[in-house]
């Protein structure tokens, strides 16, 4: 049923125009799509809660750790490797940071609104992370 529902947003909505993007990049903002929505929405619940932002993003973060390396490792890249969780979780440690630092600016520089903020930040950091991921953990072999 998801596959389907891939392959007519790849070929049909939008008039076609994911067609001219790679397909493994518009699967990736797929999967990505529901990766972030339940990202975000453990951080806007834990930012609800009363924790601070840099601590609700840090728990989303680590929940959606497993979850994202299955559905994007499998969904986007193919590859069920197990052995490619330690890459992974440093690519993540990594993409949290740029998305910390990214957030603390928004919020405390710009005095920006924390929802807002993370909505603004996570599109580059999604790129961010489809690049770190195809070229070191999913590398296909030639």
């Amino acid at each position: 049923m998801l596959f389907k529902i891939f392959d007519w947003i790849y070929t049909k909505s939008f008039f076609g125009m994911f067609q001219k993007l790679p397909r493994r990049f518009v699967k990736f903002l797929f999967v990505g799509a529901v990766n972030t929505l339940f990202g975000y929405s453990m951080y806007a619940l834990f930012v609800t809660f009363g924790f601070i932002p840099s601590t609700a993003l840090l728990i989303s973060y680590i929940l959606g750790v497993f979850w994202n390396f299955k559905t994007t490792g499998s969904i986007v890249f193919r590859n069920k490797d197990n052995k490619l969780i330690f890459k992974f979780f440093i690519s993540y440690v990594f993409t949290y940071y740029v998305n910390n630092i990214s957030l603390n600016f928004l919020i405390d520089n710009l005095h920006m609104n924390k929802y807002l903020a993370e909505a603004i930040v996570v599109p580059p950091v999604a790129v961010l992370s489809f690049v770190i991921f195809k070229t070191f953990i999913f590398v296909e072999k030639k």
